[in-house]
């Protein structure tokens, strides 16, 4: 596989919107509010591309910190390392912009972005008790980079 990442496009949405239908745990969002997303200068929306799409994350720019809001890779690519590159790119793209960390909320219940995001060095800061419609806890996640 020949990885790499870049920021979004607009030709990307379709598969974007794919991936995030076909990922339970993404944010799903209608395919507007990813198109929002990439024209607002707010954030960052990157895709992991060996000549398509395979996944996605959505970072934004609040300082001091960057926000992680969403992360999804495509199913029948799980295990391959793209969601810790993706992450590689957030960290980068951080730095870039003058954050000194990455937060992120997770449900208590997902245990493969858990295992992830403790390997790649997030530290649980807090928990929202049954903050999420399956009443499962939020937990929060902190990644200093500066």
């Amino acid at each position: 596989m020949n990885s790499s990442t870049r920021p979004a496009r607009p030709a990307d949405l379709d598969a974007i919107c794919a991936i995030a239908q076909s990922t339970p745990s993404s944010a799903c969002w209608s395919r507007a509010q990813y198109e929002e997303e990439l024209g607002s200068g707010r954030g960052l929306l990157a895709v992991f591309d060996d000549g398509e799409v395979r996944g996605y994350l959505v970072l934004r720019k609040v300082l001091p910190e960057a926000q992680l809001v969403d992360l999804a890779v495509r199913p029948p690519d799980h295990g391959r390392g793209l969601g810790r590159t993706l992450l590689d790119c957030a960290a980068m793209t951080a730095r870039v912009w003058g954050c000194a960390k990455i937060t992120l909320e997770v449900s208590a219940v997902n245990e493969p972005a858990l295992r992830l995001y403790r390997w790649v060095g997030f530290q649980v800061v807090g928990r929202r008790p049954k903050f999420y419609n399956d009443r499962s806890d939020a937990i929060l996640m902190d990644l200093l980079i500066a």
